[in-house]
């Protein structure tokens, strides 16, 4: 499922290519936008919220979809895909815009976003930072989730997907099922992702390394089975049907022990991230050391992850 860096990327691209031109020509192939014509109509601006996607026109309509697991919208040239799953094709003065298998997808007024985003949590890529402290205090109502269900559930904060879900709690060395009210400095992890999935809504791929910057590199997402980087014991993992928060998940059982206490790992977090650009978001936490630490000694990255 795209995340919230990929949706603000998407709607960035979206108002680039066609923020002021006339939409020349509209069809729709979906039930759920039987009537719906926006010929004529003018595209103000794209935005994304969490995981929504709202395209604006100033007739005070509004294109919202969310894209799930199957959903992609094609900007600029001809669609290659059957008519049948272009489910909203607009031609614009320079381009085409096409919404492509969009599990949701409906038109409303411009006026009326907030019903549909409302009881979102903060939004991580917005334009403005997103407000951490509201985004703790969401999670740690229910202070017995595990650490991903908490980072996953969008009326906490809006954005993160698994990616994140699996990678900053390996950063900071905490499982991701650890309970939310078992663990000391919520808020800086909470803040480190933000600092990253903010970064990748800027940059591009989605890199939580700071190496190969222009390439998707990763610490252990999608990477089950193989060595920890940091320790080299064997990751492990849930499959979507065994877990709690119904996602594919990775962690590393000696790097991220589930404690009475976990504390985030200050020393962990600076070393894994000495080169990442993210260190220069205003969310990024400055920690010197950790409160608790899971080990005395800084982590040894190895080699071949």
């Amino acid at each position: 499922m795209p995340e919230g860096d990929t949706i603000r990327r998407l709607a960035d691209k979206i108002s680039r290519h066609f923020a002021g031109q006339r939409c020349e020509r509209c069809v729709t192939r979906d039930p759920r936008l039987v009537g719906v014509d926006l010929a004529g109509a003018t595209l103000v601006s794209a935005d994304a919220v969490g995981k929504h996607l709202f395209i604006r026109f100033d007739n005070g309509f509004t294109v919202h979809s969310h894209l799930r697991m199957t959903g992609s919208w094609t900007v600029g040239p001809l669609a290659r895909e059957p008519e049948w799953r272009r489910r909203i094709e607009l031609w614009m003065e320079t381009g085409r815009l096409a919404g492509i298998d969009l599990p949701v997808v409906e038109v409303l007024a411009t006026a009326h976003e907030a019903h549909v985003i409302g009881h979102l949590g903060p939004d991580l890529c917005g334009a403005e930072l997103p407000d951490l402290d509201e985004a703790v205090d969401r999670m740690h109502r229910q202070p017995d989730d595990p650490l991903a269900t908490a980072l996953l559930d969008q009326r906490n904060v809006a954005g993160f997907g698994n990616f994140y879900a699996i990678e900053v709690p390996f950063i900071v060395g905490v499982s991701p099922n650890q309970r939310v009210g078992a663990i000391e400095g919520l808020q800086q992890l909470v803040g480190l992702g933000a600092a990253l999935i903010r970064t990748s809504a800027e940059r591009g791929p989605q890199n939580t390394t700071g190496r190969r910057l222009d390439t998707a590199d990763h610490w252990i997402y999608a990477r089950r089975g193989r060595p920890c980087p940091i320790c080299a014991i064997t990751l492990d993992g849930y499959e979507e049907r065994d877990s709690p928060w119904r996602r594919v998940s990775v962690w590393c059982p000696d790097c991220q022990r589930v404690d009475s206490t976990r504390a985030v790992d200050g020393v962990r977090l600076n070393r894994l991230m000495a080169l990442h650009p993210a260190r220069r978001q205003p969310s990024f936490p400055r920690l010197h050391a950790p409160a608790t630490s899971p080990s005395s000694e800084s982590p040894k990255i190895l080699g071949g992850c």
